[in-house]
């Protein structure tokens, strides 16, 4: 009976081992779920990250990569090498898998997030990793103004949980009307931090699901102050907000004259910066064909890349 058991194991292993990786791991998942397990530690480049297991996005990419955003680490540890660990500002701060990296290279981080078990998994993984003497963590979403909001909570991309300004309509992409809903509190940025305490260099990423133009509009002080903003371009996300592209980038135009999409594991020295309005231009000419793609964009003050050094 034992040895028809074991092998019985050592097949299903066998038959495990030979599926897919996406696939194979998403039946790891399932299998710990069903055991009764929440969340799961990886270790991986980012630092050893904990995420809930029903995130079939973030800490599944993770499970696989053992990597997150590997093009914008890469870029920030550079510019970090160069001149200096500076400050980390992280709006959408999620479970810390970019807020670590920064806090490893030596920079002063702040980490903004609004959704309470993203919130605890983030300080978890912040003292898992040992760097809590080099992160503030501010519970709220970044906004324009101080308010009490309505926050969807995507039930399987846990990267993808949004602030709500009005009931989903017809055209909606992912499902928003059957999402569960919280109330969550939305400061300023400038409210939760000092810009004019930061030591430079300054670099501020902003991914919060289409509320970028509100959120920017609260850190003015902010990005007067940032070298670099890392920041990301989602057509349809921003109009769910009331956000107009266009309008957006009039408002980052202010403060970065530079600008360049940053591609999946692109190296530094192949990021070339042009003039933001050449960039724009040809972003706002293919909304429509580019409703739900997500873009990431890189802002610089200077036209000479910080990242060489």
């Amino acid at each position: 009976m034992a040895e028809r058991q074991t092998g019985s194991a050592e097949a299903a292993a066998a038959a495990m081992r030979a599926l897919p990786v996406r696939q194979r791991n998403r039946l790891l998942f399932d299998l710990l779920a069903e055991a009764g397990a929440t969340g799961i530690v990886i270790p991986g480049a980012n630092g050893e990250i904990e995420g809930s297991l029903a995130d079939r996005t973030v800490i599944l990419k993770y499970l696989k990569n053992k990597s997150w955003s590997v093009e914008a680490i890469r870029l920030m540890q550079a510019i970090f090498a160069g001149h200096g660990p500076g400050s980390w500002v992280d709006l959408g701060a999620n479970i810390g898998a970019m807020t670590i990296p920064a806090a490893h290279a030596g920079a002063v981080c702040h980490a903004v997030e609004p959704e309470p078990s993203n919130l605890a998994l983030l300080r978890r993984n912040i003292a898992r990793n040992g760097v809590a003497d080099r992160v503030t963590v501010h519970e709220a979403a970044a906004w324009h103004e101080a308010a009490a909001l309505t926050f969807e909570i995507a039930p399987s991309n846990l990267g993808d949980h949004r602030l709500r300004t009005k009931a989903p309509g017809p055209d909606s992409a992912y499902g928003e009307a059957a999402r569960e809903t919280i109330a969550v509190a939305a400061r300023p940025v400038d409210a939760l931090i000092d810009a004019g305490s930061l030591a430079g260099p300054v670099l501020v990423k902003a991914d919060v699901q289409g509320a970028e133009a509100q959120a920017l509009a609260g850190g003015a002080a902010l990005l007067g102050r940032a070298d670099l903003a890392l920041l990301e371009y989602w057509p349809y996300g921003l109009r769910r907000l009331g956000t107009d592209p266009a309008s957006l980038f009039t408002a980052v135009r202010r403060h970065f004259e530079y600008a360049a999409l940053l591609a999946d594991d692109q190296a530094p020295e192949t990021v070339r910066l042009v003039r933001f309005d050449d960039l724009t231009a040809g972003l706002l000419a293919a909304e429509e064909e580019n409703r739900t793609v997500a873009l990431d964009l890189v802002l610089s003050k200077e036209r000479t890349p910080l990242w060489t050094g």
